[in-house]
């Protein structure tokens, strides 16, 4: 009698399996809104650029009771696209500005990237998929 159970098939049903659960519970498959960290502008590459996900922010912001202007000031127009006081700072303290604060509201909230490895940010994979991968031009 041939005893089957466990062959060939099996293994590679469990990876297909597993495979469509990752793709299912992926952030895009989740509809996670990616938007790409636009200001300040650079004139060089050197990272991929941040995709900012935006919809899990808010919904951290809603459990937090915390408002949309702790991250953004309210102009004449509605609430500001950009990054709370990104603009008010020289130039070349721009992007430190952003490090430093994306940075300590992760540490405060215990979750988020902390500035130990860029590439949890600047990530080439969520770049691609964007199709605005530029690093290095």
């Amino acid at each position: 009698m041939r005893n089957t159970a466990f062959g060939f098939g099996t293994p590679l049903l469990c990876f297909l399996l597993l495979a469509l659960g990752i793709a299912l519970f992926s952030d895009t498959a989740r509809g996670e809104e990616r938007i790409p960290i636009t200001f300040p502008p650079l004139t060089t590459h050197t990272m991929p650029p941040v995709f900012f996900t935006h919809d899990r922010h808010v919904e951290y912001m809603e459990r937090s009771n915390a408002e949309c202007t702790l991250c953004h000031r309210e102009t004449d127009e509605g609430m500001s696209e950009t990054f709370l006081d990104v603009k008010a700072q020289p130039e070349h303290r721009q992007i430190p500005y952003l490090h430093a604060t994306c940075t300590a509201c992760h540490r405060k909230a215990g979750a988020g990237p902390r500035l130990v490895d860029c590439r949890v940010c600047h990530s080439k994979a969520v770049a691609a998929q964007s199709g605005k991968s530029n690093e290095g031009e």
